[in-house]
């Protein structure tokens, strides 16, 4: 049956189209097999991922879950603030501990006279001749060495020098030449007089006799040169005969003065106790006694006045304590005796110094005390109403006037050796200085524990504050 309505219609064809799904790969998230459309989907390997998780000390919170407080804020500041505190303690303590070092002691088996040790000396004497200034030295094992600045073991040089302090000459050679000519010239002595003569000795006359005489005695040696109107009083000081029978000694020798010495060098001693010295008058070693030889009454010209500017035992190594005689300055006057003798008393520590790369320096440190003896003494008034007369005392009177009074001052001379003498002592103990060396690993290592604990311990009070906060609320 038609359709008899006016409007009526029909709709127009419409195309076929076919709706395709898409190829999407099933996960095992998702619940699939890993097929899909008949194809296999890649299967991400996530096991191991997972594993690493399990491992993860450090849990992470987004940052919409985090809770800042003041309370909080105060913990942290103060936190780095002892961070940086205790941080710079570290790095100062591993500055000065680096460079230290450390001692242990332990017996000394270095001792002995087949050991020697070296002795560095720069002393000024200010008004001292270098003609009259020798060094000697003694000690305990019998060894004796006289005038060592003429020794070839010891180096010493004496340099002369005006009062004021400057040196007459720049040529130091010739300086020690003439002021040890007069020592040589004993040692050559002594040789002599030691030497055993043969049975058939003819001395000789020394061109005052015929080729062939002989001049067996020192009255010889004079009978020749009188002979043929010789002055024979030069001889008499060089001949062997002369020496040999005592005769050459010239007469004692003065002070020198209007000059002064300075003595610099190095001197070896033996590893015993025993002394050197600076002393007045000629030195001899006669039958074992250790004698000077000069005038009492030229004493009180032997000016002991001294400026130690070094004494030392051996090398310096780093860090060594200054010598305790370094920059020592004595200075005698009428008030403290004209002139004396000073005596210092060494104690010598044998020290074995260790570096930081295994270097070793063997030296000695060294204490000191001293004490001074005036050569001339005041005598004090309860001696003389005694009964005692100054000229018993052998006493000096000189006159003096203070306002309108006078009265006479009576000294005595002592009997002392005016000089310096240095008498030392070697501990049978021996130090080991080794030199402290820390790897800068250690400071980073403390470091580390600084700021880790310091941040773990901040941690724990927030924690702490936090909760009772929430408590109260």
């Amino acid at each position: 049956m038609a359709d008899s309505s006016p409007y009526s219609y029909s709709s127009p064809q419409q195309p076929h189209v076919e709706l395709r799904k898409r190829n999407v790969y099933a996960t095992p998230e998702s619940g699939g097999n890993g097929y899909t459309n008949g194809h296999q989907y890649p299967e991400k390997k996530v096991i191991s991922n997972k594993k690493l998780k399990k491992f993860d000390l450090f849990e992470k919170v987004e940052t919409d879950f985090t809770v800042r407080t003041e309370k909080g804020g105060l913990v942290s500041l103060s936190a780095w603030i002892i961070i940086a505190i205790l941080s710079l303690n570290e790095i100062w303590g591993h500055v000065s501990l680096n460079g230290s070092s450390k001692e242990h002691v332990l017996v000394d088996t270095s001792l002995g006279v087949d050991r020697r040790m070296d002795v560095n000396i720069n002393i000024t004497f200010p008004q001292l001749s270098c003609s009259d200034l020798h060094v000697d030295i003694m000690d305990v094992a019998g060894d004796s060495h006289i005038n060592l600045e003429a020794e070839e073991d010891h180096k010493l040089v004496k340099h002369r020098l005006r009062l004021d302090g400057t040196r007459m000459s720049k040529n130091s050679k010739g300086e020690v030449v003439e002021a040890n000519k007069a020592a040589k010239e004993e040692k050559e002595k002594d040789k002599i007089k030691d030497e055993e003569l043969p049975d058939d000795y003819c001395g000789p006359c020394y061109g005052s006799a015929a080729e062939g005489q002989c001049c067996q005695t020192c009255d010889d040696v004079i009978a020749a040169y009188d002979k043929r109107n010789w002055d024979s009083r030069q001889i008499v000081m060089h001949a062997e005969q002369c020496i040999r029978e005592g005769k050459d000694k010239k007469p004692i020798k003065r002070m020198t003065k209007g000059e002064g010495c300075h003595l610099e060098g190095t001197i070896k001693l033996n590893k015993v106790a025993g002394n050197f010295h600076i002393a007045m008058g000629e030195a001899h070693d006669i039958q074992g006694h250790h004698i000077h030889q000069f005038l009492p009454e030229d004493a009180i010209n032997f000016n002991s006045s001294h400026v130690i500017h070094e004494l030392s035992f051996g090398k310096q190594y780093p860090g060594m304590v200054e010598n305790g005689l370094n920059g020592v300055s004595k200075f005698v006057s009428d008030e403290t005796g004209g002139t004396g003798v000073f005596q210092y008393f060494v104690k010598v520590v044998p020290t074995t110094f260790t570096d930081a790369n295994g270097n070793v320096v063997e030296t000695n440190r060294y204490s000191v005390t001293e004490r001074y003896r005036p050569l001339m003494t005041e005598l004090d008034d309860a001696y003389l109403e005694l009964g005692n007369s100054p000229e018993a005392a052998g006493a000096v009177t000189g006159g003096a006037t203070k306002g309108s009074h006078s009265h006479e001052h009576h000294w005595h001379q002592n009997a002392v050796l005016p000089g310096v003498f240095f008498i030392y002592e070697i501990y049978p103990f021996a130090v080991e200085v080794t030199q402290v060396s820390v790897p800068f690993s250690h400071l980073l290592i403390r470091l580390m524990a600084v700021i880790g604990g310091t941040l773990t311990i901040s941690g724990w009070i927030d924690a702490y504050m936090y909760s009772r906060e929430k408590q109260r609320y």
